[in-house]
């Protein structure tokens, strides 16, 4: 008796508890099973607990009609879980019979079909039937057997035909049907007293549990399909924790038409070696490195398809059970993307030549000036044309990676070079008397001309007042004010000494002063190279930047061939 109790008690528990945990629109289906199965082994206890034949026949009834039902609810269910439609004439015709089966139960007491006789028998606490089958019993075990085999072909047929079908739930599935037959049948065999069907309805009930639960991953892939579908620009791919694959919307079957080889429920991995997809060789691998990498997202484009595809944890009942990869079709952001790139790519382009203009535009105006100062001043023709390629050589040498232990920066080599031309913009506030005098000048006269230096530091810094440079336009202004600074300090117009003068007006000296020194001059011969360079390589440390001069040294042969030329 007590066997009896457990196995409706423990069909009970599973209804209560795929009750509450399981059960939503699309799980009507396993609740019935559960609910005739519990209905069947509840009035099988009421049954052989019972004290007489009318309390025995009425729990018999419900015992019958609870089995009866269950058995047709498995065949519809194992349809659905497989895969197929639902096929209303099967349906019907299950029904049908089993409603045919159930009238013959309830009459036994009025007909012979179904029981010859029957006797009610009690022995101890447990009551039963002592009873002779009749003709029409066999349909039982026509509807026992023939539901058992119904889903094992559905079974079979579908992990043969179907990849979008589990292989753990058809092996669960199988397994289930060959022990709930084995314990109905054992019974039988060894001739117990006991009915097997509770049992087997029992095992089944547990075993369903199983299989719901793992179902649940597909069943949430068919609502998130249903989703996904109606938004066409937006598609998945649902894995459960150990990456297996659970199942994928048309929109990623079309990005990854490799997904159509892999059955549901196998791990992807398994398809790498021998496949060269970007399934498995770009999607995949991201996908094992989010939890390092979450949160940067994939990009894949084929075709003109550019899907944005980002990761989502699958919880159930608070519990994480796979991952989803949520895909999002971008390819009209993408293209406008594309499109604003290349009207600011063409803009750019656009702004370059016209900043280009406006810098040559700037570089004729402050050459024009400076053509203009040594027109004035008969003694320096030339000058600032020289000067600046003594400049380039200059800074070309001190780039080498042998000499650039002040790390210049090429705009800053690249602004020197520009700025040179400016050095001696200066001249053009000094006084036509002074600056076209043929000979020496006079102690005052020199002090009204050693004044070009801030005049031009001045002059330069209005000229340019409205380049966005800042750069450019400080070391225009450094290399104007402080190039005859000495590092002895006894320069002018400040003074400065050593690296409080700027480093561009100490290469400019070098320039400068060498050019004076090998031109001639109203008031002086040229100097020849090996004196010039004999002056300057003299002269460091008390005019020139010591660690410099070495370098300037250097563009000997350069210096030369350029002078040479000219």
């Amino acid at each position: 008796m007590w066997m009896y109790l457990l196995t409706a008690l423990i069909s009970l528990g599973c209804v209560v508890y795929y009750f509450e945990t399981t059960l939503n629109k699309s799980n009507q289906k396993q609740l019935m099973i559960l609910i005739f199965t519990a209905l069947a082994n509840i009035s099988h206890f009421f049954a052989v607990t019972s004290n007489t034949l009318e309390a025995y026949l009425t729990s018999y009834v419900f015992y019958y009609l609870g089995n009866i039902l269950s058995m047709i609810m498995l065949v519809l269910l194992i349809i659905e879980i497989c895969g197929f439609k639902d096929n209303k004439y099967l349906r019907r015709g299950l029904f049908l019979y089993g409603l045919f089966l159930i009238i013959l139960v309830c009459s036994i007491d009025k007909s012979n079909l179904y029981y010859v006789s029957y006797e009610f028998v009690k022995n101890g606490n447990l009551a039963s039937l002592q009873k002779v089958y009749g003709p029409l019993h066999s349909l039982l075990l026509i509807l026992i057997f023939g539901t058992n085999i119904l889903c094992i072909i559905f079974t079979i047929i579908a992990f043969i035909n179907k990849k979008a079908f589990s292989t753990r739930i058809a092996a669960i599935l199988l397994m289930m049907f060959l022990t709930t037959a084995i314990v109905y049948l054992l019974p039988k065999v060894f001739h117990l007293k006991q009915d097997g069907l509770p049992f087997a309805f029992t095992v089944m009930d547990i075993m369903f549990i199983v299989i719901f639960k793992r179902a649940s991953m597909y069943d949430m892939s068919d609502n998130l399909l249903r989703v996904y579908e109606q938004r066409s620009e937006y598609g998945y791919i649902a894995l459960d924790k150990k990456y297996r694959y659970v199942g994928a919307s048309e929109f990623a079957l079309k990005l990854f038409p490799e997904l159509k080889n892999i059955r549901i429920d196998s791990k992807i991995e398994k398809y790498i070696d021998d496949c060269e997809c970007a399934l498995c060789h770009n999607l995949m691998p991201w996908v094992y490195k989010w939890d390092e990498i979450h949160h940067q997202n994939y990009v894949y484009t084929k075709d003109d398809v550019t899907a944005a595809c980002s990761i989502k944890d699958i919880k159930y009942n608070g519990k994480k059970v796979g991952f989803l990869i949520e895909m999002r079709d971008v390819s009209k952001q993408q293209k406008y993307i594309d499109l604003i790139n290349t009207y600011n790519t063409q803009l750019e382009t656009k702004v370059q030549e016209k900043t280009k203009k406006v810098q040559e535009i700037q570089d004729s105006i402050i050459s024009g000036m400076a053509a203009m100062v040594e027109s004035r001043d008969n003694s320096t023709g030339g000058h600032i044309r020289r000067t600046s390629e003594g400049v380039k050589i200059f800074v070309e040498q001190l780039m080498h990676p042998e000499n650039n232990k002040w790390h210049f920066t090429d705009s800053f080599c690249k602004n020197l070079i520009k700025a040179a031309p400016m050095h001696d913009l200066g001249k053009i506030a000094v006084d036509d008397v002074i600056l076209r005098k043929p000979g020496k000048f006079e102690p005052e006269e020199y002090e009204q001309m050693k004044k070009h230096s801030a005049e031009g530091a001045k002059i330069v810094s209005q000229v340019l007042s409205n380049v966005d440079d800042a750069e450019f336009v400080q070391i225009a202004v450094n290399v104007a004010h402080y190039h005859h600074e000495k590092w002895t300090g006894k320069g002018y117009p400040e003074g400065l000494k050593e690296k409080e003068i700027p480093i561009e007006a100490r290469i400019m000296a070098f320039a400068d002063v060498f050019d004076a020194l090998v031109s001639k001059r109203c008031y002086k011969d040229s100097f020849t190279f090996d004196k010039a360079f004999e002056i300057i390589k003299n002269d460091l440390g008390n005019h020139f930047d010591p660690e410099l001069g070495p370098v300037f040294l250097q563009c000997r042969e350069k210096l030369e061939n350029f002078y040479s030329s000219l």
